[in-house]
């Protein structure tokens, strides 16, 4: 028995329809997965831009406290040596405490080299009950450093609110 003469072949008709079935559909998901990859592209190249836009964007920050006067030239606020070109945008302090018999005076300075002295850009002298609590002092962007320092001239030592506002 040589199995000669016996011919069973199998019919694959079925197998090649669905191989040739599953290679369009294996083609639609290629190219379905290709535009798909095409969009993630622009996507990330959008919030590649976004990111530089919001990295670029300056955040405001703040630091404050409390300074009690003792009659002599206080320093209430000093950076010294900015790592690059600071923005400072306000300085404010909170006179609710004071009375009529007090004289403050606030200075602020800046310096216009590396490690130069301080130069005094503003002065504002408050004299007894101010009309709003809350004074405000524009301040300036710069390079070497701000100074402000506070000095009650007239009447008894208070204490006063303050804060600095800044950009980085």
């Amino acid at each position: 028995m040589g199995g000669t003469g016996i011919h069973n072949p199998a019919d694959l008709t079925e197998v090649l329809a669905n191989i040739a079935a599953n290679n369009v559909l294996l083609a639609v998901i290629q190219a379905t997965t290709a535009d798909t990859n095409a969009d993630l592209e622009v996507v990330d190249a959008n919030v590649d831009a976004i990111r530089a836009i919001t990295d670029a964007e300056a955040i405001l920050e703040e630091t404050g406290g409390e300074l009690t006067t003792d009659g002599t030239l206080q320093t209430i606020y000093v950076n010294n040596a900015p790592a690059g070109v600071w923005a400072p945008r306000w300085f404010g302090m909170d006179f609710a405490n004071q009375t009529v018999t007090e004289t403050v005076r606030i200075i602020v300075s800046y310096r216009e080299a590396p490690a130069g002295p301080w130069v005094v850009d503003d002065r504002e002298t408050i004299v007894g009950i101010p009309v709003s609590a809350g004074i405000w002092v524009q301040l300036k962007e710069n390079r070497y450093g701000l100074l402000i320092t506070v000095e009650k001239t007239v009447g008894t030592n208070r204490a006063y609110d303050w804060t600095i506002l800044y950009e980085v």
